[in-house]
């Protein structure tokens, strides 16, 4: 055979093998693999969103993080927003609650830390971790991280014990604080997330402010920008009456 011919006789071969894999290898041809593809919902912040993954990547977390997915899914919780229940159980470091506000109906596990804060929602005194009893209303703000197990567990920042329809102060940070036209008064203006701006309380000579753990005095001084505060307000009004004030990783401001 002459090289012509063993040339025509393998471009056939070639133009064949082609022809095949057009009818029958389109699939592998398009980029699959052994790896199947599959469509897969997943679960976040946002809501369901639908994507194409592999039968490999189907069990790792959304963050390409390679973890196994399961216990270590978390969902988005809102730190502006308290959770609000009845206590159902204390113990071993947490407190399961049953939570029932804006639509929710669920048992949820929070975890109580060192740093965490709990307080009496009347009068800001703190609370032992042993004085918490099965049914005392609460108000918890947590963390914004929240497993998607079922209880949910998360880790909780503010707990208010017996903190009854909208009678309860609010967790908060302080974004400024300036002085007031009176003498004597002051304009604090809190982070609040629905509000760019923040919101604007009054303080006055008759607003209690009061130390977390300590017996030092406290003052308008201590409201520094980013101080974790806990404040009461007249019921239609803005008019602060009572700041519980959190003291920072370095103490108090002064």
């Amino acid at each position: 055979m002459t090289k012509n011919m063993k040339r025509m006789t393998a471009l056939a071969c070639a133009a064949m093998m082609i022809a095949s894999m057009g009818i029958t290898g389109c699939g592998k041809a398009d980029g699959q693999t052994k790896e199947e593809t599959k469509t897969t919902a997943v679960e976040t912040p946002a809501g369901t969103e639908t994507s194409a993954t592999t039968e490999n990547e189907a069990g790792k977390l959304p963050d390409g993080t390679g973890q196994e997915s399961g216990a270590a899914d978390t969902e988005s919780a809102s730190e502006s927003d308290p959770m609000m229940g009845t206590i159902v159980s204390v113990e071993d470091g947490q407190l399961t609650m049953h939570r029932q506000d804006n639509g929710f109906d669920e048992d949820v596990v929070i975890t109580i830390a060192e740093d965490t804060k709990v307080l009496d929602a009347e009068n800001g005194y703190p609370v032992e971790l042993s004085d918490l009893k099965e049914g005392n209303t609460i108000s918890a703000y947590v963390d914004e991280a929240m497993t998607l197990s079922l209880p949910p567990i998360t880790n909780g920042l503010v707990i208010l014990v017996q903190a009854e329809g909208y009678d309860f102060p609010r967790y908060t940070k302080v974004k400024e604080l300036t002085a007031a036209d009176t003498e004597g008064e002051w304009i604090l203006t809190a982070e609040s997330m629905p509000a760019e701006n923040g919101i604007n309380y009054e303080i006055t000579a008759e607003t209690r402010l009061l130390p977390y753990l300590t017996r030092n005095i406290v003052s308008e001084e201590d409201l520094t920008e980013g101080t974790e505060i806990l404040i009461w307000n007249e019921e239609n009004g803005n008019k602060a009456e009572k700041i519980v004030v959190f003291q920072g990783e370095n103490g108090y401001a002064k």
